[in-house]
């Protein structure tokens, strides 16, 4: 078996994520995912975004949405962003940008493109998010993708190995 061929989820949300019996999580819906081919990144790790407007746009990250000249290019740092944006969710359940809008006021607004700071409102009842998953879901929805880290980077965050002890 050779290296794992890096891949692109492109529409990972909640609807595509079910748990079988165990408790383990299964992706479903691969029908936007790309396989880096490495054409133009000898790396393979990137490659140019071909399915600009598909997607679900409150889970797509600021990249998805430039427009001009050149199609931007995309990683699993698209997938970054997502598992972001649904842990945000999960903890204080509504998204952290665009709650409330339409797909089309969305992109009209470039309110994905504005998703520059993340709100981290008071939760009710004095209840408490870690400074650690704070800084985690930060990193995550870090708006320029070059300084967003990847699917590994992000699960060598801290607040990852220390909720597993």
């Amino acid at each position: 078996m050779g290296p794992p061929v890096p891949t692109c989820l492109y529409d990972l949300k909640p609807g595509n994520i079910l748990f079988d019996e165990a408790g383990d999580i299964k992706i479903t819906d691969f029908s936007l995912s790309k396989i880096m081919r490495g054409e133009d990144d000898a790396a393979g790790t990137s490659m140019e975004l071909t399915s600009q407007g598909a997607g679900t746009y409150w889970y797509l990250p600021p990249e998805c949405f430039v427009t001009g000249a050149g199609a931007p290019r995309i990683s699993s740092k698209v997938d970054v962003w997502s598992v972001g944006i649904i842990y945000y969710q999960m903890l204080y359940g509504a998204r952290p940008f665009g709650e409330g809008q339409s797909q089309e006021s969305l992109l009209k607004e470039n309110t994905m493109l504005r998703a520059n700071e993340v709100p981290f409102p008071d939760l009710p009842k004095g209840e408490k998010i870690s400074a650690e998953a704070k800084e985690f879901i930060s990193l995550a929805l870090t708006h320029s993708s070059h300084k967003r880290p990847d699917v590994l980077g992000l699960c060598g965050h801290r607040y990852l190995s220390r909720a597993g002890k």
